[in-house]
């Protein structure tokens, strides 16, 4: 069960859940003045494209209920990374979601005992969409194992927590009420099909659809090179929809690639309007480990229309003048800033704070 360490007055209620959450013990709180934490709720009313919208379609362009303009990478701002380690455990972190307030629920894959559950941060965001502050609230125990837990959603309408596990390819779903399990399904086609550690690796609830969402992270036995199947799951964990996503190509130089390296998406989130954000990930790991990077790309996309937007894209290194390495698998929205733009939260797996080398990342993008 919960065991929580943050002790803050209840003073808030916030827009993704009118009514105030106690499970756990987890307060509302109210943040310091330059501290936000309202989510704004999407509008269950939203117009998905029909077929008599496809004539909007061009080549570049994508349409979700009305037109958007074809780069918004423009109107995007990348803050720079930072990290609580005081604050918070070392960890794998590999999957955030936004439960209430300040209140998110991250998941490690990798625990001690292979104990399965999540932990539930507090991160503080000033008005420029900074994070100020991130604190441990306590870890939450779930029934079973962990089985490489990458990827977390939430639904906010029913309070059920969605775990993503790569070894077996199961998506379970656990009431957040009494951390009791739901239902647990298993992506047959990633199991079958999928390469080792490159299966499910992302997550996300979409109110637009009321769906979860998930994508193979690299390509299945026999698909092309680039291509990920994106798949649409209704509120039984029922497949409904197949897409096809296409990666953009790798930089790394085949040859010199030895060992560890990773390419394809880790993440996915839900803007509510229809559109989902890809969070695209290349690893590459040198031989001697001075000389890795990691370039993560952000693209917008609607399942069901080809092509893909570019949000926004970053590299971090490791060689003698940097050291910021930072592996970004997780991904969620933070607070509307009081001008109207969207905060978006990453978080990076440190793979335990790797021999003091590096660190738990955290970094947001402010769009609008």
């Amino acid at each position: 069960m919960n065991r929580l360490i943050c002790f803050i007055p209840l003073l808030l209620a916030v827009n993704v859940n009118t009514t105030p959450d106690t499970h756990g013990g987890l307060p509302g709180r109210q943040g310091d003045a330059d501290s936000l934490s309202t989510i704004e709720q999407p509008s269950q009313n939203l117009s998905i494209p029909t077929d008599e919208a496809k004539g909007y379609l061009k080549e570049g362009t994508l349409y979700w209920g009305r037109r958007v303009p074809d780069d918004i990478s423009s109107r995007v701002k990348v803050l720079p990374q930072v990290n609580f380690d005081d604050h918070i455990p070392k960890g794998n972190y590999s999957g955030i979601t936004h439960l209430f307030g300040n209140y998110y629920a991250v998941v490690s894959d990798k625990m001690d005992n292979n104990e399965k559950g999540y932990y539930v941060f507090n991160i503080d965001i000033n008005k420029k969409g900074k994070i100020t502050n991130i604190r441990n609230c306590g870890y939450t125990r779930l029934p079973g194992k962990n089985e490489d837990e990458e990827a977390v959603a939430f639904n906010p309408n029913n309070k059920h927590i969605y775990i993503g596990d790569e070894e077996g390819s199961y998506i379970e779903e656990y009431d957040q009420a009494t951390d009791s399990l739901i239902r647990r399904t298993q992506i047959e086609m990633y199991h079958d099909r999928g390469v080792h550690n490159l299966q499910i690796e992302s997550l996300c609830y979409d109110p637009a659809r009321q769906s979860i969402f998930t994508i193979n992270e690299g390509p299945l036995k026999g698909d092309n090179g680039l291509m990920l199947r994106l798949l649409q799951l209704d509120g039984d964990l029922m497949l409904t929809h197949e897409y096809t996503y296409l990666l953009d190509a790798p930089l790394a130089d085949p040859k010199d690639i030895s060992g560890d390296y990773a390419h394809g998406v880790s993440e996915l989130l839900s803007l509510g309007d229809g559109s989902l954000l890809a969070l695209e990930r290349e690893f590459f790991v040198a031989k001697a480990k001075i000389g890795s990077w990691v370039m993560n790309k952000v693209f917008r996309i609607f399942p069901g229309y080809q092509g893909k937007q570019f949000v926004a894209g970053w590299r971090t290194h490791m060689n003698l003048l940097e050291m910021n390495l930072a592996n970004y698998e997780g991904m969620c929205e933070g607070p509307r800033l009081p001008d109207g733009r969207r905060v978006i939260i990453l978080c990076a797996d440190s793979q335990d704070r790797y021999k003091g080398f590096l660190k738990d990342y955290f970094r947001t993008l402010v769009i609008g």
